[in-house]
């Protein structure tokens, strides 16, 4: 009887780990899109400043910083768009998830 307790348990829960599930993989893959644009700002900025400082005269510098914040830009227009396309997919598949569980108890207690 423990034992049917316990299959009817994990059976009831597997749609609340398989959304836990969902949401835990979405977050790490956010934060490693998040830690690799955070390096890539970096090791730019770096190149930047190091260009920067061989600039001899006015104008070359400001080519130099119009081409780095454009740089920026893209970048960040590109992790924008690819973080919202991640959320997007999540949330297709977590409401097609809780479609299923919600049609799942309703043919469950509407069968009794």
């Amino acid at each position: 009887m423990l034992e049917q307790m316990t299959e009817k348990f994990q059976t009831a829960m597997k749609p609340v780990t398989e959304l836990a599930t969902l949401n835990m993989n979405t977050m790490q893959e956010l934060a490693e899109k998040q830690n690799s644009l955070f390096s890539t700002l970096m090791s730019d900025g770096m190149a930047f400043a190091e260009t920067a400082s061989q600039q001899k005269d006015l104008m070359s510098l400001a080519e130099a910083q119009k081409a780095y914040l454009e740089g920026v830009q893209e970048k960040m227009t590109e992790s924008a768009k690819s973080s919202y396309t991640l959320l997007t997919e999540t949330q297709q598949k977590a409401g097609e998830m809780l479609k299923g569980m919600s049609e799942e108890f309703t043919t469950k207690f509407t069968a009794k």
